[in-house]
């Protein structure tokens, strides 16, 4: 009977933790994009092609591309992955959404398009998203509401992005 108590509260306090280490990304994409990646590729990607991801075989051979660009230089693994999810978001001419920073009572973050509508739930609890600049969101966390239970969803024209903060801390991982 203990051997099995002490399993079980092992589990709960593994799946405690793993819920705890909920981080932002390590890279805040857009405005990295935007202070060194613009001025060829233009403002939120004007001057990419359209749905320029299809032209590689792989999520890998993207990812060369990307590691590849002068304003990549220098990036963590981690960093790069971020990056690729938003030239994805890019690509796809979809909204992106991406958690970079978190306080005691806050969370923030940044989405493209600038120009992209952003709404927050937690648990069909609506939160009140601030928008400090056309590029970031912040949501101050009312008492109870954990950042797991978030889910935010950018929205332009009828293009959509969902992001589950439990999932991951920005939008098009694949």
């Amino acid at each position: 009977m203990r051997k099995g108590i002490s399993l079980v509260a092992g589990v709960l306090m593994s799946a405690a933790l793993a819920l705890s280490s909920l981080r932002p990304a390590p890279l805040k994409p857009v405005e990295t994009y935007e202070r060194k990646c613009s001025s060829c590729h233009g403002k939120e990607g004007a001057m990419l092609e359209k749905g320029f991801e299809r032209k590689y075989a792989s999520a890998s051979e993207l990812r060369e591309i990307v590691e590849s660009m002068p304003g990549a230089i220098g990036m963590r693994s981690e960093e790069l992955d971020v990056m690729v999810a938003y030239m994805r978001a890019v690509s796809r001419s979809e909204p992106f959404l991406v958690w970079t920073e978190r306080s005691a009572n806050a969370i923030e973050g940044e989405v493209s398009p600038s120009n992209a509508t952003v709404r927050a739930t937690a648990k069909r609890q609506n939160l009140k998203v601030a928008r400090p600049t056309p590029t970031r969101w912040r949501i101050e966390l009312p008492k109870g509401v954990k950042i797991e239970d978030i889910e935010l969803t950018a929205q332009r024209g009828a293009g959509r992005a969902t992001l589950r903060l439990k999932d991951s801390p920005y939008s098009h991982t694949k």
